[in-house]
């Protein structure tokens, strides 16, 4: 599969200059931020700071990193602008990525912002990235399966936001559900390992107690991106 730098670039050009005139991403990017502003110096014990830590982040990587990617593509569907890209000499991989590269800017710029205003707890910057980076491309992943087969952007709520908030507060209340079906589907969702990963980690966890963490993220993120790869080149087939 070739990539033209060129077309990647213009492709990136195209979603910035979208993208920052969309007030709509700016409003979810502000959400996380909030949150962590908000749980700032609220948390009493060890595992309260490292939830005030996690869940801003968790909420930056879906509502940016999912939600935007969705709300962006879905915008182009509309304008019939997305068909004329998939039909481009455009390959499948640059115009994945050329959409991808302004989500994961702004979701790592409101990461940013969000660790700089509740502290990072004391863990490897390594497991932080790796984490972080597997977590936004499966988010991104979904984000843009949901983009393509919602018809409008209003559909893009209803076809994702409950997919979103699973993945966001089934960590917070799965375990809470008297149902060890729930509770088991909830310990294998992607958002669930993230936080728990981390959690380990910082409680002094190594490799060694963290790769049940890390190869649930290697398995998602596999299957995030082929499944991406098959519905944007079915959709480029439809009429």
């Amino acid at each position: 599969m070739s990539l033209s730098l060129h077309r990647l670039l213009a492709i990136i050009s195209k979603e910035w200059k979208d993208s920052i005139k969309n007030p709509q991403i700016l409003l979810m990017a502000g959400i996380p931020i909030l949150m962590a502003i908000l749980g700032k110096g609220r948390a009493q014990t060890a595992e309260g700071a490292m939830d005030v830590f996690t869940m801003p982040l968790m909420v930056a990587i879906v509502t940016v990193g999912a939600f935007a990617q969705a709300l962006m593509i879905s915008e182009e569907k509309e304008k019939n602008t997305l068909r004329a890209l998939m039909l481009s000499p455009a390959s499948p991989m640059e115009v994945l990525l050329g959409k991808s590269v302004m989500t994961a800017a702004f979701t790592v710029i409101v990461i940013f912002i969000c660790t700089q205003i509740t502290g990072i707890p004391d863990l490897h910057f390594g497991f932080l990235i790796l984490f972080v980076l597997m977590m936004l491309i499966i988010s991104m992943a979904f984000g843009t399966v949901i983009g393509l087969i919602s018809r409008t952007a209003s559909e893009t709520s209803i076809v994702g936001l409950p997919v979103l908030l699973i993945f966001i507060f089934g960590p917070m209340f799965g375990s809470g559900i008297d149902s060890a079906v729930v509770v088991k589907i909830v310990e294998m969702l992607p958002s669930y390992q993230f936080m728990l990963g981390l959690s380990d980690h910082v409680n002094g966890g190594g490799l060694e107690e963290v790769k049940g963490s890390l190869l649930n993220l290697v398995i998602w993120t596999a299957a995030a991106i082929v499944l991406t790869f098959i519905i944007y080149r079915s959709k480029s087939f439809d009429k």
